[in-house]
C-alpha cells in the first residue's frame, strides 16, 4: 500500500489596523480593532508508492474573503518555481470571512483595493509556511466521517409574490452536513491534522473588527482539543446560506455579536471533534492514498454577450475521496448535486477557492431575481448578470473532471 505523508504549518495573517475590511460596501473606514487573529494553515500532502515516484499536493486554508485572481496566479507561480508544485495540485481555500482584509481586486466596491504592502506580506508568509510544512513530513493515515449541525445556518432567500427578498427562510435549501477528514500519525495514532467542511456564510459579524468569524472560532476549538494538530476549514457552497442571527420572531436578520461567533464556532468544533473521536479509534476504513489533480478555467456567459472566468479544480486524496474546488460564491444547490455525482464515494464541493468571480446561482433562482442572480454583480464589478445556462455549463465541467 502506498504511504501518505503530511506536513503542516500555520501563520498569523492579521492586517494592520486602518486597512479596510472586505465583504460589505457600507463600511466607510478601516478596521479599528482585532476581535481575534486571522490565520492560515498549510497542509502539504505527499504519496510515496514505494517505487521512488512521489505525488505532491498542497492545501492552504485562510481567514480571507477570497484568493483573488492576481493572488492566486502569484502563489501558483511561486510554488511552482520553488517547490515544483503544479497548479492543479494546489487548492487555495478562503473561509470567506467578511471581517478580513481585501484580497480580491474585483471587489473594490465592497472593501476597497487590496493593499500592496499587505498582499506582499501575505504572500511571503504563506510561501514560508508552505516551506515549513514541506520540511515536516511524517507518515499518516486518512479517514473521513460525517456529522451534522443544524440550527446555526439558514437560507436567506424568501419568495414574496414570486420574487426573492433577503430574509430568513427556515424551509429554504441548506446543507447541514459536517465532514471531517482525519489525518492520524501512522506510528502512534495521534491526531495530526483535521480538515473540516461546512456550508454557511461567515457573515456573523459586520463591524469594524477583524475576525475569522465562526470558521476561525471552530479552528481554535479544534486545535485546543487536539493539541499540536493543525485544523483547516473547507468552505461549502453557501452562496445563499448565512448564519441564523435573527430578531425576535425570526422574520428579519440582525447583525451578530462576538458571542454569536463563539457559540457557532464552538458548536461546529464540537461536532467535528465528535466525528473525529468516532472514527479515530474505530474500524472506520482507511482511505488508500492517491493524489492527483485536474483543473479547467470555465468561461461563463453574461447576458451582455461577455463572459467571466470560473476556476474549477479536482483534487484527489484517494480513489474514493476528492475535492471539487470552485472560484466563486457557489449557491447551495450545486453542493448537493456535486456530493451526489459519485455514489458511494466522498466528493466535497468547496467554494471560494482559487479565485472569486462572483455569485453562481442555480437556474431556478434567475426568474426569482434577488441579490444572488441580479444585484450581486455590483460588489464584483461584473458588467451584467450571468445567463441562467451557467448551471448546465458548470455541472458538465464538474462531471468532466470527475469522469
Amino acid at each position: 500500500m502506498a504511504q501518505l505523508l503530511l506536513g503542516t504549518a500555520g501563520t498569523v495573517i492579521t492586517p494592520p489596523l486602518g486597512l479596510f475590511l472586505a465583504g460589505y460596501g457600507f463600511r466607510d473606514r478601516g478596521a479599528d480593532e482585532v476581535l481575534d487573529e486571522i490565520e492560515a494553515r498549510v497542509f502539504w500532502l505527499q504519496v510515496d508508492d514505494g517505487t521512488g515516484k512521489l505525488e505532491d499536493a498542497c492545501i492552504i486554508t485562510a481567514d480571507l474573503i477570497g484568493f483573488g485572481k492576481a493572488l492566486t496566479a502569484a502563489l501558483r507561480r511561486q510554488l511552482s518555481e520553488r517547490f515544483g508544485l503544479a497548479a492543479e495540485r494546489l487548492t487555495l481555500a478562503a473561509s470567506h470571512t467578511h471581517s478580513g482584509p481585501q484580497t480580491c481586486e474585483n471587489m473594490t466596491t465592497a472593501g476597497g483595493h487590496p493593499d500592496p504592502d499587505y498582499i506582499a506580506s501575505l504572500q511571503e508568509r504563506l510561501i514560508e509556511a508552505v516551506g515549513e510544512a514541506r520540511s515536516k513530513l511524517r507518515p499518516v493515515t486518512l479517514r473521513s466521517g460525517l456529522g451534522a449541525l443544524s440550527g446555526f445556518a439558514i437560507n436567506r432567500r424568501v419568495l414574496v409574490n414570486g420574487k426573492a427578498v433577503a430574509a430568513p427562510n427556515p424551509k429554504g435549501v441548506r446543507d447541514d452536513q459536517v465532514t471531517a477528514l482525519l489525518f492520524q500519525d501512522a506510528a502512534n495514532g495521534e491526531v495530526a491534522a483535521v480538515l473540516y467542511h461546512y456550508t454557511c456564510h461567515p457573515t456573523t459579524m459586520g463591524s469594524y473588527g477583524v475576525t475569522g468569524d465562526y470558521p476561525g472560532a471552530a479552528r481554535r476549538r479544534l486545535e485546543k482539543e487536539f493539541s499540536g494538530a493543525a485544523s483547516g476549514f473547507l468552505p461549502g457552497c453557501f452562496g445563499d446560506v448565512r448564519p441564523a442571527c435573527t430578531l425576535v420572531g425570526g422574520r428579519q436578520f440582525r447583525r451578530g455579536t462576538p458571542q454569536d461567533v463563539a457559540a457557532f464556532g464552538n458548536a461546529l468544533g464540537d461536532e467535528v471533534a465528535r466525528v473525529v473521536y468516532s472514527i479515530a479509534d474505530s474500524e472506520a476504513a482507511l482511505h488508500e492514498p492517491h493524489i492527483s489533480g485536474a483543473r479547467t478555467d470555465l468561461q461563463l456567459p453574461l447576458v451582455d454577450g461577455s463572459s467571466a472566468e470560473l476556476s474549477v479544480q479536482r483534487l484527489d486524496f484517494a480513489p474514493d475521496l476528492a475535492l471539487v474546488a470552485m472560484g466563486g460564491e457557489i449557491c447551495v444547490d450545486y453542493g448537493h448535486w456535486i456530493k451526489a455525482m459519485r455514489p458511494g464515494k466522498t466528493t466535497l464541493p468547496v467554494g471560494y477557492s482559487n479565485g472569486l468571480v462572483g455569485y453562481i446561482s442555480s437556474e431556478r433562482m434567475f426568474p426569482e431575481g434577488g441579490y444572488e442572480p441580479d444585484t450581486s454583480i455590483r460588489p464584483f464589478n461584473l458588467p451584467a448578470p450571468f445567463e441562467p445556462r451557467i448551471e448546465g455549463l458548470l455541472l458538465e465541467a464538474v462531471k468532466g473532471l470527475l469522469a
